[in-house]
């Protein structure tokens, strides 16, 4: 059988106008944050590191912002946004 593959972000390119419904879109723009996640795993006391990682990502979300990467047709007044949001 064949497969096809579409990613999410150009569904939601797509698609854009109806998840805003009543609203004046005025751009779609894509945009990563990376955080500093501090991850402690003393490797000696874990047996199982697998689930101590596991244990651990969900604490991630909340390390600071170090690095925010927007695609190339992002505005400057966008980015300055994005970059005061994070």
């Amino acid at each position: 059988s064949d497969y096809a593959f579409v990613f999410l972000s150009s569904i939601l390119h797509e698609f854009v106008h109806e998840l805003f419904a009543g609203m004046k879109v005025l751009g779609c723009y894509q945009f990563r944050v990376t955080r500093n996640s501090n991850l402690f795993v003393d490797e000696e006391e874990v047996k199982n590191l697998r689930a101590k990682i596991q244990g651990e990502l969900p604490q991630r979300h909340f390390g600071d912002a170090v690095r925010l990467e927007v695609a190339n047709s992002c505005s400057e007044a966008m980015t300055q946004f994005l970059l005061g949001q994070f």
